[in-house]
């Protein structure tokens, strides 16, 4: 019972931190990290996209805690272009 506890308690700190944002019409290798994953941190991530490709990205369609990117888009919480982004 105490591992199944801690195991939860591990998953949703981890769901709480995240996320580097790819979306589903967004240019390939194109990801917004955003400090959390709340829909007002969505929101935010989605209008980055928005903005920096010219165009509605669409919905979430993926995430994860980082982003590398050979072409510089990755872009963080300001809209600013990285090549790399990690510990989102």
């Amino acid at each position: 019972m105490k591992l199944v506890l801690a195991a939860a308690v591990a998953l949703s700190a981890s769901l709480a931190t995240a996320a580097c944002y790819r979306f589903e019409k967004a240019p390939n290798d194109t990801y917004v990290c955003v400090k959390g994953d709340s829909f007002d941190n969505r929101k935010q991530a989605k209008a980055i996209c928005d903005k920096a490709s010219g165009k509605d990205c669409g919905n979430v369609s993926s995430y994860s805690s980082s982003c590398h990117s050979n072409i510089d888009k990755c872009y963080d919480e300001n809209g600013k272009a990285h090549r790399d982004l990690s510990g989102y």
